[in-house]
């Protein structure tokens, strides 16, 4: 992407909590206009540390990050006016949700009846009209959530901070604001965003970083970390009539022979389906003893790998030691 493209460029950020015990270390990647970067990792991974760092609400320890070109250790109130940030705590006013949405919009020069406009907007958005008059420490999790990421997109940005946006939300709730945010980012609005729902991930974001013990692990396209990670992928065959047991035997003899980490999940009747990593070697190897026997083979498939099934693969393989970990003696 070209420097104008780039919004954030990260060059070997780290942050340590306390001398020498790093919370992430040696992070590099890049966000560029319009695009969806998503933070995937498991707990303690790094993920709330990094947004913290990129919004400029903790110093790096080492390297640093780029917004907009300027380092953003020198970052002031100009860029800052050019951000959102939804963050998992709370900071609740005590005047209602409609009002709290209108006061935001106005402290971000938002003229009034635009102000009014927008509140209408999100209030619909994300399912807020009926409590409207409430003051947001009445609402339920649920919709102290929504009513956060509601006020946040109340002014106008270039780049939006999301930590886990979709916690504690129902599912057709969730798939609205993903949508809303996917328009957003086509219209230019630069997004990262963590989640733990990998399918929300896949579906919105146009890269994602993995992060582990507060390193990246890998980043890329989903579609390129599913092909990469993908791990076992699962096999489907329906035959034209059920082998019978012999053949059943020797089928099954010839796949566990010839596949890598393979487990059959099922073989009933003329339905046979099993996970491997060589998924298509098997798929030749089933079609030529197919022919052999005589046996039309009705249906064969092989599902793709899920960015959930790729996560996995990618953190139970070897990593580095964990930040801050003492090293092993000799």
């Amino acid at each position: 992407m070209s420097r104008d493209e780039v919004v954030i460029r990260v060059d070997r950020l780290g942050f340590a909590y306390t001398p020498g015990r790093f919370a992430v270390r040696n992070l590099e990647f890049e966000v560029g206009r319009g695009e969806v970067f998503g933070l995937l990792g498991r707990n303690g991974a790094g993920k709330t540390t990094t947004v913290r760092l990129l919004t400029t609400l903790l110093p790096p320890t080492e390297g640093t990050a780029y917004l907009w070109g300027k380092d953003l250790r020198t970052c002031g109130r100009a860029e800052r006016a050019r951000m959102g940030v939804v963050l998992q705590s709370e900071s609740l006013d005590f005047v209602s949700v409609e009002r709290n949405l209108t006061l935001y919009a106005y402290l971000w020069g938002v003229p009034r009846e635009r102000a009014k406009s927008r509140a209408e907007e999100m209030l619909s958005l994300f399912e807020l009209e009926a409590v409207r008059q409430r003051k947001p420490w009445a609402l339920s999790g649920g919709e102290r959530r929504r009513f956060q990421v509601a006020r946040e997109l109340m002014h106008d940005m270039d780049l939006l901070f999301l930590d886990e946006p979709t916690v504690g939300l129902d599912a057709l709730t969730r798939k609205r604001i993903l949508d809303y945010l996917a328009q957003r980012a086509k219209d230019g609005l630069s997004i990262v965003f963590t989640t733990h729902i990998l399918q929300e991930a896949d579906q919105l974001c146009h890269r994602i970083g993995v992060m582990q013990d507060g390193r990246m692990r890998a980043h890329g396209p989903p579609a390129d970390i599913k092909r990469r990670y993908r791990g076992a992928r699962t096999v489907e065959a329906e035959f034209e009539r059920s082998p019978t047991p012999a053949e059943r035997e020797e089928l099954l003899a010839i796949l566990r022979r010839e596949g890598r980490d393979l487990a059959v999940v099922t073989f009933e009747l003329g339905l046979l389906a099993f996970r491997a990593a060589n998924a298509e070697d098997l798929v030749a190897e089933l079609a030529r003893w197919a022919h052999a026997r005589s046996i039309d083979l009705e249906r064969i498939s092989v599902r793709e790998a899920t960015l959930e099934e790729a996560f996995v693969t990618l953190v139970s393989q070897d990593a580095d030691p964990p930040l801050g970990a003492e090293p092993e003696l000799p």
